[in-house]
């Protein structure tokens, strides 16, 4: 291969390493505040007088982590190199979950660090999916969270539901998908909020 062969064959791998990752993507980390992308906007019909114990959520291992997560294709997962959470995605859902309740007016709203308060109701959330499908320009994220109310008292479970939103990011990249996770987590909180005040017994 001649001098200038080589030359052109280095061109053209550089412009398509350029053209898989951005320019925002190197470089140096970023991290992302994970929020909300509104105010709760559920009120409950009454407030109950009973009290509800909100458990920290939990997430599957491979979202059990600050490392934002991308799928170029079906099936397929894997982490941003110089993108992240500032906080787990399941804590930061924990402490939005509790804004949203507390803000519905219907219960009094405590959490395993409230110690010698029992609640009459325990609410326990499982983080599934929560991921940016960028298989398409621009994408969209996706986040996946299971709740259960339990009744300790009876030791029965009052009533269980998955819960999933699909939102747009704003564009083909980290920073885009974070706005898109706002709204979905907005949401989705929005969504949980309004089921636990149905579902509840009066």
């Amino acid at each position: 291969m001649t001098a200038l062969a080589r030359m052109a064959l280095a061109s053209v791998l550089a412009g398509v390493i350029a053209g898989c990752v951005s320019s925002d993507e190197r470089g140096f980390q970023r991290y992302h505040v994970l929020g909300d992308a509104g105010m709760p906007t559920i009120r409950a019909q009454s407030r109950r007088a009973s009290t509800l114990l909100v458990t920290p959520t939990t997430a599957s291992s491979f979202y059990e982590t600050q490392e934002i997560v991308y799928s170029r294709a079906a099936g397929m997962r894997a982490y941003y190199q110089f993108h992240a959470w500032t906080e787990r995605p399941s804590r930061t859902i924990s402490e939005l979950l509790m804004v949203h309740l507390e803000h519905s007016g219907s219960f009094t709203v405590i959490t395993r660090a409230a110690s010698g308060v029992q609640g009459s109701l325990i609410l326990n959330s499982h983080l599934s999916e929560f991921y940016y499908d960028a298989s398409t320009d621009p994408g969209t994220v996706r986040v996946v969270l299971t709740a259960a109310l339990i009744d300790p008292a009876r030791r029965v479970l009052v009533a269980r539901r998955t819960f999933s939103r699909v939102a747009p990011a704003v564009s083909h990249d980290a920073p885009g998908a974070v706005r898109g996770f706002n709204m979905a987590v907005g949401e989705i909180l929005d969504d949980i909020t309004a089921w636990v005040d149905a579902s509840a017994p009066r």
